[in-house]
């Protein structure tokens, strides 16, 4: 008798979610999902037709998952550079686990609207870490002369590319935005 899944689509992205974390994105294959899955090849192939639009659901439930975890350190840490830190800390692990596909973006199906997601995305983020700012220099912790929505953007961007290009030490970095939050 053949399985019947609740939501065979939440079960899927979460079993190839299992093996991305376990195994590497380069283990990622419609095969690999069955085999863990038990779900038939077809069936999976209904849902997602490629590996890339599976992997850019991934990603994009990252994404949303990631939100929330800014949240949660937002809740559970004091100090704002703290906050920072963690924040990078989730972010350079999002850019670990897909990093090839973060730097080929191979994928042809990331059309325009898988863009727009992208940029909905960001700005999702940058108005979290702008209200984080705003909360921070409210309790006068620090000295904000530019506009906290740009400066979000500016660490979100800047923490997107040192967690790509492992060529700055955040210590480094962080020692910057002290000496610019404190002013």
């Amino acid at each position: 008798m053949p399985k019947i899944l609740e939501n065979p689509k939440e079960s899927i992205l979460s079993y190839a979610k299992e093996i991305v974390l376990t195994q590497g994105i380069e283990n990622l294959t419609m095969r690999e999902v069955s085999k863990k899955s038990g779900i038939a090849v077809g069936t999976i192939y209904n849902y997602f037709p490629t590996k890339s639009i599976l992997t850019i659901e991934l990603i994009e439930n990252y994404w949303y998952e990631y939100l929330n975890i800014v949240d949660d350190i937002d809740k559970n840490f004091d100090d704002l550079f703290i906050k920072l830190q963690e924040i990078f800390k989730q972010m350079n692990f999002f850019v670990d686990t897909f990093k090839e596909i973060w730097i080929k973006n191979y994928s042809s199906e990331y059309t325009d609207d898988g863009l727009n997601r992208k940029n909905v995305f960001l700005d999702k983020l940058y108005k979290k870490l702008e209200k984080i700012l705003i909360k921070e220099q409210d309790k006068k912790t620090i000295h904000l002369s530019i506009d906290p929505y740009i400066i979000a953007k500016f660490l979100i961007l800047n923490f997107m590319m040192m967690a790509q290009m492992n060529q700055f030490e955040y210590e480094d970095f962080d020692k910057i935005i002290k000496d610019y939050l404190s002013k």
